[in-house]
């Protein structure tokens, strides 16, 4: 059953099918961001003081995330290589942050033959078969519709309120991404302000730092940045991370992730004359992530993962993974033999 509104039709279903499950396992997409984490870590403390005698879990497919360490319940998440092979007793396993089984899983099949799932996301994907799904597209992050789904009777300690600060403010940049139509939000992050008694500024400098390992990425990503024009897709960058650079430097998918958000943010569509591009980075599983950006009337990045089959998100803002393909520079050209060939969806 898909939802499209927070409503206490959504909540009461939430709460039956939570009181009739045995097994709980949270989780959030591959290669965690702050709205991902924010998401489990806020639903898995609502769950386990409401359900004190369930058992309840937070399992990711990735590697640990040692800069959200800061953060309550952080040690109660498990880092494995596939939640596929974790799943053994669970029979209700709730998704959030993503609605396709494949941001979650190598495995996605496997995932589906969970008895009961629920889905709780933000992004404009198309939307797999889930027992319960809340998507709601017109709010920047998940961990919002989390705090407004799920806290409405709920008392917000200081250590909660932080929590949703920290996947709000990273899922909007902090509030440079919000629209018009999205100043709720702002209203939001004012009660959890109230709530925390914290200056953002100083906050976010206790998870923001970054280590000498990830400098060396982000130094290498802009050595490899490339520049392209003509054709029907407005000029774009790209940069790439080889599958050398990683091994013979023994750099974690963490440290690899961590220093591509930071070249994105700060790089990725800010050259002046290119609206839009792309990060393709290795994983060590084997595979190879893909992350893309763009402005205001500029490239759907949403619209070129999902036509590709690799991934999806949002307009501005998307990734996705080629399964199986171990090579950054080959990566590449699959995307750009595909631009070659098709047209953009400009929004």
């Amino acid at each position: 059953m898909i939802n499209s509104k927070i409503s206490k039709d959504f909540n009461s279903k939430f709460d039956d099918l939570i009181q009739e499950a045995t097994e709980i396992v949270v989780t959030g997409h591959e290669s965690p961001d702050e709205d991902s984490i924010g998401s489990v870590l806020s639903t898995y403390e609502i769950l386990v003081t409401r359900y004190p005698k369930k058992k309840i879990r937070i399992i990711y497919s990735s590697d640990p995330e040692p800069r959200f360490r800061i953060f309550k319940n952080y040690d109660k998440i498990e880092f494995v290589s596939d939640i596929a092979y974790e799943l053994k007793n669970t029979d209700l396993l709730i998704f959030l942050d993503g609605s396709q089984y494949s941001r979650f899983s190598k495995y996605p099949e496997k995932l589906q033959k969970v008895p009961t799932t629920i889905c709780i996301d933000h992004h404009s994907s198309p939307i797999d078969e889930f027992t319960l799904t809340l998507v709601l597209p017109a709010y920047p992050s998940c961990t919002e519709i989390i705090y407004l789904v799920l806290c409405q009777d709920y008392p917000v300690s200081k250590e909660l309120a932080e929590i949703f600060l920290m996947g709000i403010l990273g899922d909007t940049g902090n509030f440079t991404y919000i629209k018009p139509h999205q100043t709720e939000t702002l209203a939001t992050t004012k009660k959890l302000l109230e709530i925390s008694e914290i200056e953002i500024q100083e906050f976010q400098s206790r998870y923001r730092t970054i280590s000498q390992k990830t400098f060396l990425v982000i130094q290498e990503l802009i050595k490899n940045t490339r520049y392209s024009c003509g054709g029907d897709w407005p000029d774009f960058q790209y940069s790439y991370i080889d599958r050398d650079f990683t091994e013979g430097g023994k750099y974690t998918d963490s440290e690899i992730s961590e220093g591509n958000h930071i070249y994105m943010s700060n790089y990725l569509r800010m050259i002046t004359g290119y609206s839009w591009g792309f990060v393709i980075t290795p994983k060590g599983n084997g595979d190879c992530g893909i992350s893309g950006r763009s402005l205001p009337n500029s490239v759907s990045v949403r619209d070129l993962m999902e036509k590709m089959k690799i991934g999806g998100g949002h307009d501005r803002a998307s990734g996705g993974k080629f399964k199986d393909k171990s090579d950054s520079k080959k990566c590449i050209e699959e995307v750009l033999n595909w631009i070659s060939s098709n047209k953009p969806v400009i929004t």
